[in-house]
């Protein structure tokens, strides 16, 4: 007992001695200015026995960081020869928010445990990666690649979601601006669940040298403006005040979108933040004037078949009694397109003819 209890101890000491090593090699790799291939392939070698043999808090914190940030460490080495694969795998949005999230805990524990191995380079690295993705959704903005710079701003909020609601909302508008509406309708469902829609804040003031207010990325940089005497007027816009416009938005996408039952439900949601919206009951008209118009799309086609069949009575009754089975199920709609827009002369036309068909007389001639 005594030979198998000093076996294992022994098992347990060159085990932490090997992660030792394997940390040593990675943190060396990793802080290098210039990464070659073999480094690459120590790199991965360690790594992987890393994550099999870490057993403390510490060692586990450092081997989850190195193993997700090992697409970016690649990058990295290859430099100019990497390939539009090689970025399209660091822009994945899944990789992205690993990224962020494993840098954010591990600079969090260093901080916390007061051990200083990476701080100081996790911290560079992950302003210098934060500014590229901001350079380069920028950039793509200044070339008008609305649909491109949206992406890039939306990788950015999922690399840092803490500190880059900005970046969240110009990728829902620049979606819209791109005219992609399902891009759009997904950036601003995720807007309307993000904190920064419920607890943001946008620090404002206006540069002396432009005399036009804008949108400062943060308070700090904003206040210091101010205090050097090259802004004035600061003010601060809870993002929770947009709620209204957020809602409508989503609404409106889901309509262009054709998602009826989504569009029903967010406008549910939106009216009692935009009581008497034009907007919001222009969505709605267009909703229930959709839906009734759908029954009857086809009307024209209906009734040439019923022309053919004059002479046959019973042909004739039953295509009769499937066009009014098909303004009926139109009926509630249209009332409810009319009820929202009186005077559209296309909702007075159906609606009118809907009446007659089913022997409304009365409401028919109700219609001017």
């Amino acid at each position: 007992m005594k030979q198998l209890f000093l076996g294992v101890a022994t098992l347990i000491s060159m085990s932490a001695f090997s992660q030792k090593d394997e940390l040593k090699t990675l943190k060396k790799i990793y802080s290098k200015d210039a990464i070659t291939t073999e480094d690459l392939s120590s790199y991965k070698d360690a790594s992987d026995k890393l994550n099999n043999l870490a057993s403390s808090d510490a060692d586990k914190v450092y081997a989850k960081l190195f193993k997700v940030i090992y697409p970016a460490v690649e990058y990295e080495a290859k430099g100019a020869k990497a390939t539009l694969e090689d970025k399209t795998k660091l822009l994945n949005p899944d990789f992205l928010a690993d990224y962020g999230s494993i840098l954010d805990k591990t600079i969090e524990y260093e901080q916390k445990s007061g051990k200083k191995l990476l701080l100081d380079d996790l911290i560079k690295d992950k302003n210098e990666f934060r500014d590229f993705l901001y350079g380069s959704a920028t950039r793509l903005y200044q070339e008008s690649s609305y649909r491109e710079a949206s992406l890039m701003f939306h990788n950015l909020y999922v690399f840092d979601p803490k500190n880059e609601g900005i970046a969240l909302n110009n990728s829902a508008e620049l979606a819209v601006q791109a005219q992609d509406y399902l891009l759009a309708e997904k950036f601003f469902e995720d807007l309307k669940t993000s904190d920064y829609l419920k607890n943001g804040v946008d620090y404002y003031a206006t540069p002396l040298t432009t005399g036009e207010e804008i949108l400062y990325p943060e308070k700090a940089e904003r206040d210091r403006q101010v205090q050097l005497g090259v802004a004035s007027n600061p003010r601060d816009v809870k993002m929770a005040t947009r709620k209204p416009e957020v809602y409508k938005m989503i609404a409106r996408l889901a309509l262009q979108n054709k998602d009826y039952e989504k569009t029903k439900k967010a406008l549910e949601e939106a009216k009692p933040l935009n009581p008497n919206d034009t907007d919001l009951i222009e969505t709605e008209f267009q909703l229930y004037f959709t839906l009734g118009y759908d029954y009857l799309k086809n009307d024209n086609k209906l009734v040439d078949e019923i022309n053919k069949n004059v002479g046959d009575t019973a042909k004739y009754n039953e295509l009769m009694a499937k066009r009014k089975e098909t303004f009926k199920s139109s009926l509630f709609y249209l009332e409810k397109a009319y009820q929202l827009k009186p005077e559209d002369e296309n909702t007075k036309i159906l609606l009118r003819s809907a009446y007659e068909i089913l022997d409304m007389k009365d409401k028919a001639a109700s219609i001017k």
